[in-house]
């Protein structure tokens, strides 16, 4: 059965809704045993709309209109979708620990945190910080259920509405926001506030897209769906989530006559170097921020144009097949363009051209729509003071991978794509953390006829703001009539009352990822544990190693005192999280200290600094009071790929001190995901280094099968090249750990000690 039949899925993850009307009604739970018979109503009455009618309706709707010649036939439509948050699906099974939080690592750790608490890392900060959002933040009312009403004509979303309002109601559940959404009237019918065509550069589905654009690439529904086509579901996802989808749903706030102003304030910087004509448009340069012209069609496919194509030739339609091969400089589209940073596609240069299909699994499913009057201040309601924006919403089957994955490491990364220089710059359009991420500046390139291109320095601040984000998942009818039932893959759910709005209880010592790990060398079996920006000392002995390293269940990392800031460390100073740390090789226990290669993040840019660390009860520190940047290490951290930021470093066991240089595998990132290479610095005052091998990707690890990124290793008390191997720790992907043995000689051949694999890195953060 084609996808298209699905009455599993849910209609509007991978058809869409599509409608001109839409609300989100944000609810919160009461009574579960109630919120379970609302529910059941809900699936038992075929309320909620599946893949099969909508696809059917979608396809029936766009041939009539090639029938009619691009006119809207008569034919309407009312959807209704449902979602869950952790918290809700806490309160419908009454089950707190329904899923592992995982720390945060993977796409059901995130959900488990939810988007208040992740909202840091994806620029949600300042003025979009959750404090001031109207939805989804801890403090504020939890949301336990999202329900989307759509509809082609008003009326009948309005009765809709009211009857899912009045099922509610009747069912104690209490509205925590109502998100209401429209189509823009003519002449802005199908664009955004800002005045751009919206919803073009959607993925196409195979098993959906009956008629895709010529040319498209087809993606997996996998990528959307969990198990979609009959996959297996990835480690730590339950089966009851299969043909279900993570919905996130984020309000966000357009100013614009804001973002008009100061398109032509920068439109005059270039004006003034020279590098655009004196009647250059600010259409055509807002088109170069976005990625496309108003009309939706892309600045790469019609370079040539001085205004909206459309106004010359009402034949040209938006386009979404767009290669940027020959513009690898972003001359025609800026590589801080919305569309490049959201999908870089086959022009991504990281070191070398990367893959489009590498970047596959980055893509995400947009079912967007705006909210509030168009800006016209000779109308009422029209003023800039007036609430507007677009209601963001995306599927994905991976939030980590996807959706935070292109907001952290694409859209909000000045050093994206890596190794140019000057830097690209965030992307202008919606990166929230614009006023923090390299002082907003980004790099415009134009080719003037020299032999360099010439780069002009403009500047943005925010005029997109968050005003609210969510994190739910969209499950499948079977599980939601599962849910209804109070069964949920054989587990009964118990009723009564919630308390705490279905939020975990906090352990003793809050978890979190691990940067680094650092061993005391005065002291056997002592570590510097770094997380975020706090650093605590581990203390482990032969029966703790024995516990860590088995997985046992009551293994117990012995924490030594409270967390003490970075900032406690002389050598710390300015520093705000550890990336990683490199041992100088020929000056450890060096005239009572020891000194390291410190790799740090400033600005979105890491940089490095010497410290040293004093081998005396309080372990003294101080740095060279400098930070430098990567460029300096001229040929180990060059090659084919520029390393840009440097994970983790392990010292080769059996490659130390040999001919007077130290041998180190070295982890990093790309835009491609985390690589690794073998290098080497020789024991001499410059510490010349050099690059032994290149890249190579993780799955030449045995033991690293499943492992995306290598956050921290360590090396295991008492397991130092014992027998011809070594032990490690490896923590990864944000907080897990596995134990490794890597073995001496040609190879060094790898693999996972005991049985378990990884388990959550909860030990390494208990008191003893």
């Amino acid at each position: 059965m084609a996808l298209r039949d699905s009455t599993e899925i849910q209609g509007d993850i991978l058809a869409g809704f599509k409608k001109d009307h839409m609300t989100l009604l944000f609810l919160r739970f009461g009574d579960s045993a109630a919120a379970r018979s609302w529910l059941k109503d809900l699936v038992d009455n075929n309320r909620l709309a599946t893949t099969q009618q909508v696809a059917a309706f979608n396809a029936q709707f766009s041939e009539g209109r090639d029938n009619l010649k691009g006119a809207d036939p008569d034919l309407k439509a009312t959807w209704v979708g449902l979602s869950l948050t952790y918290p809700g699906l806490t309160v419908l099974t009454g089950k707190q620990d329904l899923l592992p939080e995982s720390d945060g690592i993977d796409a059901v750790g995130a959900f488990v945190q939810g988007a208040a608490r992740r909202a840091r890392p994806l620029g949600d900060v300042d003025n979009n910080a959750p404090d001031n959002w109207l939805f989804g933040a801890d403090e504020k009312q939890v949301t336990h259920a999202v329900l989307t009403v759509a509809a082609d004509l008003k009326d009948d979303h309005d009765k809709e509405l009211t009857r899912q309002k009045d099922a509610a109601t009747r069912a104690g559940l209490v509205p925590v926001h109502e998100q209401s959404g429209a189509t823009l009237p003519q002449p802005r019918r199908g664009k955004e506030h800002f005045g751009f065509k919206d919803g073009v550069s959607e993925p196409n589905v195979e098993g959906i897209e009956a008629k895709p654009e010529p040319g498209a690439r087809l993606l997996s529904a996998d990528f959307f769906v969990l198990g979609a086509t009959g996959s297996a579901l990835p480690e730590g996802v339950p089966e009851w989530m299969r043909n279900g989808s993570f919905q996130v749903v984020r309000r966000l706030g357009q100013d614009v006559p804001g973002w008009w102003a100061q398109v032509g304030t920068e439109l005059k910087k270039l004006k003034d170097a020279k590098v655009v004509g004196p009647k250059t448009s600010m259409e055509w340069l807002a088109s170069r921020l976005v990625g496309r012209w108003r009309c939706g069609a892309s600045v790469h496919n019609h370079p040539d144009a001085t205004r909206d194509p459309i106004t010359d030739n009402p034949s040209i339609k938006p386009d979404n097949v767009i290669s940027y091969k020959n513009d690898p400089n972003g001359v025609i589209t800026p590589l801080f363009s919305h569309l490049r940073k959201t999908n870089p596609r086959d022009g991504l240069i990281d070191g070398e051209l990367v893959e489009e299909e590498l970047l596959d699994r980055r893509r995400i499913i947009r079912r967007g729509i705006p909210y509030g009057a168009p800006f016209d201040p000779t109308s009422p309601g029209g003023g800039p003071d007036e609430e507007r924006g677009l209601v963001f919403i995306c599927y994905q089957a991976d939030l980590v991978d996807q959706f935070e994955f292109m907001q952290r490491n694409w859209v909000n990364t000045p050093n994206f794509p890596p190794g140019r220089t000057p830097k690209p710059g965030p992307d202008p359009m919606i990166s929230g953390a614009l006023s923090k991420i390299g002082d907003g500046d980004v790099s415009f390139e134009t080719d003037t006829g020299g032999s360099q291109l010439t780069i002009t320095k403009l500047h943005f601040q925010p005029f997109v703001h968050t005003e609210g984000s969510l994190y739910a998942f969209t499950p499948s009818l079977s599980t939601l009539r599962k849910l209804g039932e109070g069964r949920l893959d054989g587990a009964e759910v118990t009723g009564g009352q919630t308390t705490n709005g279905g939020q975990r209880p906090q352990p003793q010592v809050k978890p979190g990822p691990i940067d680094e790990i650092l061993p005391w060398l005065d002291v056997e079996g002592r570590y510097w544990v770094f997380s975020g920006n706090k650093v605590r000392v581990v203390g482990t002995g032969a029966e703790e190693v024995d516990q860590l390293t088995t997985g046992k269940d009551d293994a117990t990392g012995i924490v030594f005192g409270e967390p003490a800031d970075l900032s406690a460390w002389d050598a710390l100073q300015g520093v705000e999280r550890v990336d990683a740390i490199w041992p100088v090789p020929d000056e450890q226990s060096l005239n009572g200290e020891s000194s390291y290669w410190l790799f740090h993040t400033k600005n979105g840019t890491q940089v490095y600094r010497r410290i040293w660390i004093a081998l005396n009860s309080r372990h003294t520190s101080r740095t060279s009071g400098r930070d430098m940047p990567l460029t300096n290490w001229r040929t180990a951290l060059g090659g084919g790929t520029r390393v840009t930021h440097v994970d983790a470093v392990l010292p080769v066991p059996d490659m130390q001190h040999v001919n007077g240089r130290s041998q180190y595998w070295l982890f990093h990132t790309t835009a491609a995901g985390q690589r690794y290479r073998l290098v080497s610095v020789a024991e001499e005052p410059g510490h010349t280094d050099r690059l032994d091998r290149e890249d190579r990707d993780l799955t030449q690890w045995q033991s690293l099968n499943g492992v995306t990124n290598v956050d921290a290793i360590g090396f295991v008390l008492g397991k130092y090249q014992v027998g011809g191997k070594t032990w490690c720790w490896v923590q990864h992907d944000g907080g897990q750990y596995r134990t490794i043995s890597i073995a001496d000689g040609f190879g060094h051949q790898d693999t996972l000690v005991g049985d378990r694999g990884s388990r959550p890195n909860t030990p390494w953060f208990r008191r003893g």
